[in-house]
């Protein structure tokens, strides 16, 4: 089989048996990182965190997969002949959403293998075996063939090749000394010399050597080899030897017997049996302060420890697993409970490391990174070195505590890390060892298991408040609970601080404190633990941000975007796409921004509102105005292509658009283009309103005509959603644009002010368009430029729309003939068309209609012919409806309801959500009508459904009412009666107070 050799010179070693090195060292440190994780994902921001030391360069990405296609390439060529079954052998690098998996198992890479070996040695040893424990690292080190990783550069291989020489030095040791439980004293001498060569610092080396020197006779040696080692852990380590090696001494100096013993016998130093192996792994090491009690130094447990029980139930697997030099590291933002979890797991493990737990928060109170000389002295006071015997250097500090913690079992805890560089003097070598590390980002740290900490669930969080709060809160007011909780964007920290002062204050309801972090002025100044702060806990991250990082961080913020790709925060920040995906990824790593899909960011709620505080304290109006104006601008420039790539009038509703700076997003076409619309509509909202609040003419110019195009498509958005913000623009372009901007404002405002949910807005949606009118003038022509005539054309198609659902009839069909009439003058058959539409409606509907119902029909398959043949099926569906209710009225249900059935298919297949519900409550009269009582219910409730998504009082009172009457066909009174007086409320507040409007 294929193999990878790690060991020496990395080798790509072919199932024919040709080792070959594959590629330049960027390739195979790429190779080594797939390999010492066979079988499992590595993601592509792992291998880049493992190639570079700083920042990586923007085309990080680009490097990883060049490399990997290089590995490809070679593997092909060496193994030319290996394909099999259309797989060639590259097969073996496989790719995945996140990165690339090594599909070999754990045997074919030789640095596994020796794990797997040493394994099998150590079972050997507890068995009793130490010929065949031997055996199996002489088989490990004999694959060694070099420096491990020899010449690959990158942090990764550095960590990955400390380690792997660490577990080599482990198993010199070890294997020497079974050869000397198996009787081979004299000749182990030379290689008990060369291996101290290469580790003189190893106690036990030395306790081997003095062993094999006193069975073969040369008791004096054996002494001098002991005055040697203490002089070299003095001179180097400021350090005596430790007591086993003291022992061993003793009983060479008394001429002990039981020290020449042959295989099985006494052998100090050579390893513990397993009878053994607790007691010595106890042994006291501190030199000259005996029985110093174990270190204790973890924090208490948190009282309030709530929920994430899958990520603690993973730790304490982690390290009580059996895993040698087992490390953890849990990661997350500032205040999202890593500290927490961290200490009710060390808490919950703690038995099983004997030997103590140390722990050390690597923040200073300033928050500054704490010097990890400084944490080791700590350290070293705890385990028992007097102060006077501290190395001066942070290495030689390092190589003490190593060899202190060499036979024991001591969990270290390691709070707030802010780096690897900080973190690596601080880990144990021993295998019995396990650290535990939280950390914001640690993405270069190998670990037997990272667990990346988000939010707490909603339940969670709930229960949180309530053990801070008081169990009382969650039965009073369970749902201002809930929503407070929500406020606190779920995070630990900030539900902790609401939950203390509902505490502190038993006369406040949680309503009142919902009410107070609903102002984002007040949002994190009412999020405070005692000193402790959401907005200072922030601030640790931010402190620590370059300039460049710290302006883009607050300027992102600033127009409310509920998720942003790279275009869209390049056209904010005024950069090149890379360098803005440099910054971004940049406050990624800072846990400043999230992340849910490659591209895709977006701030945590309470972060956000920390960003937009600290911008309104350090940018200056001037630039936070520009940063909205160019959000702006990105948002219109994008609807601007949605429409070009979707809509059959996209010329002359683009034609006057304000200028712009920028080329919008990457919509796609056709129906992908109205997907990203819709997928946007939050982030398109909240632009809008910072815009209309900016007081930035050019910035309200552009939402005006955002919102001005966003009902093309309303079929597939919820046009309500934009009423706040459509109203706020009226006003702002009054008070900042020129007339045409300000018209243009009330139109849009009017179209979207229709299909809000409140039905008195219909009312305001009407006089909004009829300023259209008086701006614009009744009969535009054509040539006066596309907005004014366009405009015009528009409103009074939604006047008369308006008036239909007034039931003032005689206003609807006057509106609609002056559009009709409107559409002419542009000798625009297709317009015309749609325009003659909506006067079918109007004739449908009005119960003193002027033409008859076969009549209307026919002109409806008239004009679906004419929008057949243009391929425009939004107003297909419309005439088709239009039909099937004349069909309707006219007493053919059963062929209604089979045109309403096509009508749906084809909606359902176009995605026209609206035009769905529509036709859901039609085909459920029909079906009531043909005495189809179970299908009009079924299709009854979906239309409910759906009107409940739509947001639009009319299509509610119907989809209500056919849903009620559905209800009472089949003998559910009480239930239908509920429904059939929601519809009846809904009519009498569309009828409103107002009568027909003047035409």
């Amino acid at each position: 089989m294929t193999r990878i050799r790690l060991l020496g010179p990395v080798q790509y070693v072919s199932a024919r048996g040709t080792a070959t090195r594959p590629g330049a060292p960027g390739p195979q440190a790429v190779l080594a990182a797939l390999a010492l994780r066979a079988g499992s994902l590595v993601t592509i921001d792992e291998l880049i965190d493992g190639l570079y030391h700083d920042d990586p360069p923007s085309t990080a990405r680009r490097v990883v997969v060049n490399y990997v296609h290089r590995l490809r390439t070679h593997i092909d060529r060496v193994d030319p002949a290996e394909e099999t079954a259309g797989e060639r052998p590259s097969a073996v690098l496989g790719t995945t959403d996140d990165g690339y998996v090594l599909r070999l198992p754990e045997e074919c890479v030789d640095a596994l293998r020796f794990g797997l070996l040493t394994a099998r040695a150590r079972h050997h040893a507890r068995n009793g075996d130490p010929a065949a424990a031997a055996a199996a690292l002489a088989e490990a080190l004999g694959m060694w063939q070099g420096p491990a990783l020899a010449g690959l550069p990158g942090p990764g291989a550095e960590d990955h090749r400390r380690a792997l020489n660490e577990q080599r030095a482990s198993a010199v040791e070890h294997h020497l000394e079974l050869l000397l439980e198996c009787g081979r004293s004299a000749e182990l001498v030379p290689d008990i010399l060369r291996a101290l060569e290469a580790y003189p610092y190893r106690e036990r080396l030395h306790g081997a050597l003095m062993l094999a020197l006193y069975r073969s006779g040369r008791g004096a040696e054996a002494l001098l080899a002991y005055d040697d080692a203490r002089r070299v852990l003095a001179d180097e380590l400021g350090v005596d030897a430790g007591p086993a090696l003291r022992e061993l001494h003793a009983a060479i100096l008394a001429e002990d017997q039981a020290l020449l013993a042959g295989p099985g016998g006494r052998a100090l130093l050579a390893g513990p049996s397993p009878a053994e192996e607790g007691a010595a792994a106890t042994a006291p090491v501190r030199p000259g302060v005996p029985d110093l009690p174990a270190p204790a130094q973890l924090p208490p447990a948190p009282y309030d420890f709530t929920g994430r029980q899958e990520q603690l139930s993973a730790l304490v697997a982690a390290l009580t697993g059996g895993a040698e030099h087992a490390v953890a590291v849990i990661t997350g933002m500032g205040g999202v409970g890593k500290t927490t979890l961290a200490l009710r797991t060390a808490h919950t493990v703690a038995a099983g490391y004997p030997d103590g737990q140390l722990y050390a928060n690597l923040r200073g109170p300033d928050g500054a990174p704490s010097d990890p000389a400084a944490v080791l002295t700590g350290f070293l006071a705890a385990l028992g070195v007097p102060h006077e015997r501290f190395p001066a250097s942070l290495p030689d500090r390092t190589a003490l505590f190593r060899t202190l913690l060499s036979r024991r079992a001591v969990l270290v805890v390691l709070d707030n890390a802010t780096s690897v560089t900080q973190v690596e003097p601080l880990l144990p070598g021993a295998a019995r060892c396990a650290v535990l590390i939280t950390a914001r980002a640690l993405a270069a740290m190998p670990a037997t298991l990272t667990v990346p900490l988000v939010g707490m669930g909603p339940d969670d969080a709930v229960e949180l408040i309530g053990k801070v709060a008081g169990a009382r809160r969650l039965d009073e007011e369970p749902d201002a609970v809930a929503a407070l909780a929500a406020a606190c964007g779920h995070l630990p920290l900030a539900l902790r601080a609401a939950g203390a002062r509902l505490a502190a204050r038993p006369a406040w309801s949680v309503a009142t404190l919902l009410e107070r972090v609903s102002d984002q002025a007040r949002l994190l100044g009412e999020l405070r633990v005692g000193e402790l702060t959401v907005e200072a806990v922030f601030e640790l991250s931010t402190s620590q941000l370059p300039p460049r990082q710290a302006r883009a961080f607050m300027a992102l913020s600033i127009p409310h975007y509920a998720e942003f790709d790279v275009k869209g925060a390049a056209a904010v920040l005024d950069l090149p796409e890379q360098d803005a995906e440099t910054v971004l990824e940049a406050l990624v790593d800072a846990v400043l921004l999230e992340t849910r899909a490659p591209g895709r960011y977006h701030f945590h709620d309470l972060v956000g509102a920390y960003a937009r505080a600290k911008a309104r304290a350090e940018l200056t109006e001037r630039e936070r105005r520009t940063v909205v104006r160019r959000a702006a601008d990105y948002i219109c420039a994008s609807i601007v292509a949605a429409v070009r790539a979707s809509q059959p009038l996209a010329g002359p509703l683009t034609a006057e658009i304000h200028p712009r700076r920028s080329a919008g997003a990457d919509v796609g076409t056709g129906h992908d283009a109205m997907l990203w619309v819709r997928g946007v509509l939050p982030t398109v909202v909240a632009v809008v309103e910072q815009a209309a609040a900016s007081g930035d003419p050019d910035a309200v110019a552009l939402a005006v005509d955002t919102v001005t195009l966003v009902p093309c498509f309303e079929d597939i958005v919820p046009l309500g959603s934009f009423a706040q913000a459509a109203s706020a623009l009226v006003p702002a372009a009054v008070a900042h644009c020129r007339g045409d901007i300000a018209g243009t404002a009330y139109y849009a405002a009017g179209v979207v002010l229709q299909k809000h949910s409140s039905p008195e807005s219909l009312h305001r949606s009407r006089a909004h368009l009829l300023r259209v009118l008086d701006t614009f003038g009744d009969t535009p022509a054509p040539g006066g430029g596309p907005r004014p005539f366009l405009l015009v054309l528009f409103s009074l198609a939604m006047l008369a729309q308006l008036e239909l659902q007034f039931g003032n009839f005689a206003a609807a069909r006057a509106y609609a003939e002056r559009s009709v009439a409107v559409a002419r003058l542009s000798g625009d058959r297709e317009l015309v068309a749609r325009r003659r539409t909506l006067l079918l409606q109007v004739e449908v509907e009005d119960p003193d209609r002027r033409m008859d119902l076969t009549g209307i029909a026919a002109q409806c398959r008239e004009l679906s012919g004419v929008f057949t043949r243009s391929e425009d099926e939004k107003w297909l569906i419309r005439m088709l409806m239009t039909e099937a209710e004349s069909v309707l009225r006219g007493g053919g249900h059963a062929e209604a309801a089979g045109l309403y059935r096509r009508v749906l298919e084809r909606a359902r297949d176009s995605g026209h959500a609206r035009n769905e519900t529509e036709c859901l409550f039609r085909l459920s009269e029909a079906l009531l009508a043909t005495g189809d009582t179970v299908g009009a219910l079924g299709t009854a409730r979906d239309a409910v459904a759906g009107a409940r998504l739509a947001q639009e009082p009319l299509l509610t009172a119907h989809s209500q009412r056919a849903l009620g009457l559905a209800l009472r066909a089949v003998g559910e009174e009480p239930e239908a009666a509920s429904h059939l007086e929601r519809a009846e409320e809904l009519y009498r507040a569309l009828r409103g107070p107002s009568g027909a409007a003047e035409v």
